[in-house]
């Protein structure tokens, strides 16, 4: 019985080893290789997948109206809540929201405002360049959130920007498709 458990700890200790080596190995060989590094913001750009979830966006309907009903389930369903909404009736007796503000200073992210909302009328976006000193400035309201950019149609990719700082700083790109940054990973 204890030849039996010598060579189970023999056999053991060399597959650990041999992981070991294995593990060493690889982080020697990311150590001197050569790095992958962005240029952002001064001469490259990420663009986001369809699935990221950025900054907030309201949406339109086909006549131009916002889509949303101002149900407040978005408000509720929120864990950080963050989001405020003040509802009203128009002369047609249709729902509005009067007030419809995101502390994105307090938001996680998460998308449950997204997956609640009947009127598919929020959405996460493809803005991921929005910072402040202040955090009043992090509080958007509706229609600046009519204004912002919807999903990316296409994404995973780098495309040639330049940073703008003369009024604000702002980071333009020109470009739709870009090189794909995985081609930089050292493969093994």
């Amino acid at each position: 019985m204890s030849r039996a458990l010598e060579r189970a700890g023999t056999w053991v200790g060399w597959a650990f080893f041999a992981d070991l080596g294995s593990a060493l190995a690889l982080t020697f060989g990311y150590m001197f290789s050569r790095p992958v590094t962005m240029q952002y913001p001064d001469k490259e750009k990420w663009v986001p997948y369809s699935r990221y979830r950025g900054h907030h966006f309201l949406k339109r309907d086909e006549a131009g109206e916002i889509k949303c009903v101002a149900c407040e389930l978005c408000a509720r369903i929120c864990p950080c809540d963050c989001i405020e909404v003040v509802p009203y009736e128009d002369e047609n007796g249709k729902r509005h929201p009067s007030k419809f503000e995101i502390d994105t200073a307090r938001c996680l992210f998460c998308g449950l405002c997204e997956d609640a909302c009947p009127a598919d009328a929020i959405a996460l976006g493809q803005q991921y360049e929005f910072s402040s000193f202040s955090s009043r400035d992090l509080v958007i309201g509706r229609d600046d959130l009519l204004a912002k950019p919807g999903k990316a149609a296409t994404g995973g990719s780098v495309v040639a920007a330049q940073l703008n700082t003369e009024k604000i700083v702002l980071v333009e790109t020109k470009e739709p498709r870009g090189y794909n940054w995985w081609r930089n990973i050292r493969r093994t």
